[in-house]
């Protein structure tokens, strides 16, 4: 079963990296999705969600389905389910990977599964994954990481964009969060600064550094979503990717933000997830 679906674009304007897109595979200005799942309640369901962001979208029942497609289009994004008969997304993934002249597409796990999907994904050569129990707000700020990394690569032509290690400003009032995410991304060569206080971090702030921040839904969150507000007005900082430290308590919050942020970070801290997220931003940023 094939489905296209297109709309409007209100939610892009919750997305700072929404213009400038370059479509890859059409004249239109929506960035062209292909789905991949063998259940067809859910290749309408995501064809509906993905629409809604704004994106054009392919749905196709398998593997099989989906190599025969791509021998004809280039999508910006690839979305495959990891559960699948025959060849699941995992395999699909590696398959895409190793092909010279699809490798360049970004791929996103889309999953059920439970354990570590993370590592699984990864391995498979996939620039991202995502719960399908993950919170709803999650979810779309997930979808639209991935459709702004497919159209950024697109409008680059496929080449990956400048290598840089980056920098991250880390606003918590907790020490321990903060020593924490310098010591996760220690290995990845990223820069780390401290604030204890969101006064003190947009003293930090200027054009260019940092490249992310990561702020502590602990400061408030009618607090973080002013200061985020009052940051994005800032001359040339209105693009700055702010990444949110939230606990399962702190969730709530995540709705009112969901126009302001762009990814969250669970709490407490798993520094490989940390590391995934942060330089998965600073990724996107540097293009």
């Amino acid at each position: 079963m094939n489905t296209q679906a297109s709309s409007g674009g209100e939610e892009d304007r919750g997305n700072p990296w929404a213009e400038g897109r370059a479509p890859s595979d059409t004249q239109h200005l929506k960035p062209n999705v292909l789905f991949i799942d063998d259940d067809a309640y859910m290749r309408r369901l995501m064809a509906a969600r993905l629409t809604h962001l704004g994106a054009h979208v392919e749905a196709v029942p398998g593997a099989q389905a989906a190599l025969a497609w791509l021998e004809n289009h280039r999508p910006d994004l690839i979305v495959t389910d990891a559960v699948m008969p025959s060849v699941d997304g995992f395999e699909l993934c590696r398959q895409i990977k190793a092909n010279p002249l699809l490798q360049s597409i970004p791929v996103q796990i889309l999953t059920a599964l439970k354990g570590d999907i993370r590592t699984r994904s990864l391995q498979a050569g996939a620039d991202d994954y995502l719960s399908k129990l993950e919170h709803d707000v999650v979810f779309r700020m997930r979808m639209r990481l991935a459709l702004a990394l497919g159209v950024k690569l697109a409008a680059l032509g496929g080449e990956p964009g400048p290598a840089g290690q980056g920098s991250l400003l880390v606003v918590s009032p907790s020490r321990a969060i903060q020593a924490q995410m310098e010591t996760h991304l220690l290995k990845d060569g990223v820069r780390i600064q401290g604030a204890s206080t969101l006064e003190e971090a947009l003293g930090l702030v200027q054009p260019g550094a940092p490249e992310a921040i990561a702020v502590d839904l602990a400061l408030g969150q009618p607090e973080v979503q002013d200061w985020v507000v009052r940051l994005r007005a800032l001359p040339g900082l209105a693009g700055l990717p702010v990444l949110v430290l939230a606990a399962k308590a702190e969730e709530a919050g995540l709705e009112a933000l969901e126009g302001h942020v762009q990814d969250r970070l669970a709490k407490p801290l798993d520094g490989q997830e940390g590391r995934h997220r942060v330089n998965l931003l600073l990724r996107i940023a540097r293009m």
